[in-house]
């Protein structure tokens, strides 16, 4: 669980730093609908805890969405 925990602040803090390019930022945001919005529906969770609960209800889902940020660059390869 403590490498989920790790993964899930690595997703906010990259967000976080990339937040003013509008591009990545977009790709974040896509992603967050996809996987994330199956976990909070009304979009009121930290991306944090969110990205918790999406691993806890749902491992394939928050692995996969590690990966597809990870295919682009926005989480550095582990």
């Amino acid at each position: 669980m403590e490498d989920v925990k790790n993964m899930a602040m690595q997703v906010f803090h990259s967000y976080e730093d990339y937040y003013l390019d509008k591009e990545k930022r977009k790709i974040f945001e896509e992603l967050f609908d996809r996987y994330l919005a199956k976990v909070d529906d009304s979009g009121t969770m930290e991306i944090y805890d969110a990205a918790l609960k999406l691993a806890q209800q749902s491992r394939s889902d928050f692995d996969s969405m590690i990966k597809t940020l990870k295919a682009r660059s926005l989480l550095p390869e582990s």
